[in-house]
């Protein structure tokens, strides 16, 4: 039986597409009377959130079957095709759906879901803003707009809109989730131990990966890698890591207690990923050991988390950081997902550990340059370290804003520690790339890739960041599941340049020596 009350839904949410931040923007009201959707999840949701798309996708087909006006198994008949990227057929369903019921505002909103599949993140923002404009009190149109403004660096934007969305439906595992992951550091531990005791969906897979997550941030929150020592200004070289024939990639030497490894630099990696030969003798204090997925392998790999009481990279030190250790990098930092080899040695840093700061990779002087972020309109509450970062760096109450000083810098999106960009190739319309220094080439979709017109060996040309440089060799892999992203910026491409990155505002700024703006 579906248990609701009546409640006054008397919300702001800020209507703005990407050129405008929320200041400039004008909010739009809705005093609409929303009722708590509290119904238990159908065996069809289930299955769903569960990512059990087959099996979700006939319980669907079969649920519009039987009653052609149920929106919401049509919706999630569509959402599992997405799920397995199966996005020609839902996309011939949405459409059909779409123009029989133009006003429809589940609808609306799977239209918006399918055109973030295919990358067009813009056009299914726009799509959630007028699904609620049809019904002011649709969670998941909430949760469409939260995705999008999340990705953009709009998180408290996105926390209310998310924390509107799971007010309005409790039980929808995938609101839920998304909300847990707008919160603050100490909030986002708390409801991630909750879910993982209390929820219903959870396979022993996922659950082992969000219990592993769970511990690495409970870790981070008691060690949260405080900088120790600086000495300014900070230039940290790079160190060449040699292949059969020359430089196969650069890296950064770093003191584990004193211990020196050089970790291969990669933009796509998360925080310090050691390879389980490479820690051992190190000092390091395990907190725990699990598993991870690895999708290389299609086996689980073991997982060890550790903290490390100094890391020094160059003239900086931390203290009290976690360090993980696996037997394959690539099943954490989700590099063999996109098929691209990645060459362990000792480990991956992810340039994302310097987040605080202002980050530099510059392949030309072969360093890394750290600077301190200009500073918001409403500064950090705390005191900032001695290199000018906010320790806390938590952006679940930040608006991203762009300083006076940097209009002429690249807006990005950032999922993680993934920097994603649009990307033309050859002319062609637009598409998302991510920026991964850690693979070994640079990678376009294969579908993408049927596209192109060119013959063996040829060079493709491609504009990013206001930039066009030459791509002598793209090779295609299936990057169908990758959210509407159909390419990665690999290391063959990116050492062309000096990047700059702004990781709390989502903003880069590239130059090239040898590329046209």
């Amino acid at each position: 039986m579906k248990v609701s009350r009546a409640v006054p839904c008397l919300f702001l949410f800020a209507v703005f597409l990407p050129s405008k931040s929320p200041a400039q923007s004008s909010p739009a009201a809705s005093n609409a009377t929303c009722k708590i959707d509290k119904t238990p999840p159908t065996d069809t949701e289930l299955a769903f959130y569960r990512q059990d798309f087959k099996k979700a996708a006939d319980l669907a087909a079969a649920g519009y079957k039987s009653d052609p006006k149920n929106s919401r198994s049509r919706q999630l008949e569509i959402d599992s095709l997405i799920g397995f990227g199966r996005l020609d057929e839902a996309r011939k369903k949405t459409d059909a759906w779409t123009l029989a019921e133009p006003t429809n505002a589940v609808a609306i909103v799977t239209a918006g879901e399918l055109r973030h599949a295919e990358g067009d993140w813009i056009e299914s923002y726009a799509l959630m803003l007028k699904a609620l404009k049809a019904d002011p009190c649709l969670p998941s149109a909430f949760q469409g707009l939260a995705q999008y403004e999340t990705l953009s660096g709009y998180h408290a934007t996105a926390q209310k809109h998310l924390t509107i969305a799971h007010q309005l439906s409790p039980n929808n595992d995938n609101i839920r989730f998304a909300w847990i992951n707008s919160l603050n550091d100490a909030q986002s531990v708390a409801e991630l131990g909750k879910y993982i005791q209390d929820s219903k969906t959870l396979d022993d897979k996922r659950r082992t990966s969000l219990t592993t997550r769970l511990n690495q941030e409970t870790s981070a929150l008691k060690n949260p890698c405080e900088l120790s020592s600086a000495t300014s200004p900070v230039r940290i070289p790079m160190a060449p890591v040699y292949g059969t024939v020359g430089v196969d990639h650069y890296g950064l030497e770093v003191a584990f207690n004193g211990h020196k490894r050089i970790l291969q630099i990669d933009t796509r990696a998360s925080g310090l990923l050691l390879t389980h030969n490479s820690y051992t003798g190190m000092g390091l204090q395990k907190v725990s050991s699990s598993h991870v997925y690895d999708p290389g392998t299609q086996e689980s790999s073991p997982l060890d988390l550790f903290t490390s009481a100094s890391v020094r990279i160059g003239s900086v030190e931390f203290k009290n950081c976690n360090v993980t250790a696996v037997d394959n990098p690539s099943a954490v930092s989700g590099e063999a997902d996109a098929g691209q080899r990645v060459d362990q040695g000792d480990g991956l840093i992810g340039t994302d550990i310097f987040s605080r700061y202002l980050v530099t990779l510059d392949y030309a002087k072969h360093e890394v340059l750290l600077e301190p972020l200009p500073q918001p309109p409403s500064p950090p509450p705390g005191p900032l370290d001695a290199l000018g970062g906010d320790p806390a760096n938590d952006l679940s109450s930040f608006d991203r804003f762009k300083a006076p000083t940097m209009q002429k810098w690249t807006s990005i999106y950032r999922e993680g520690p993934e920097i994603i960009m649009p990307t033309v190739v050859n002319g062609k319309k637009p598409t998302l790339f991510m920026v991964d220094t850690g693979s070994s080439s640079t990678v376009i979709d294969t579908d993408i890739a049927s596209q192109l017109t060119h013959t063996k060996g040829s060079t493709s040309v491609i504009d990013f960041a206001g930039l066009r440089l030459p791509a002598t060799a793209m090779d295609p892999a299936d990057l169908a599941r990758f959210d509407g992203v159909h390419g990665v910026l690999g290391y063959p491409t990116l050492q062309q340049l000096i990047m700059h990155i702004d990781y709390r505002d989502n903003l880069v700024l590239f130059e090239a020596a040898a590329a046209h703006k």
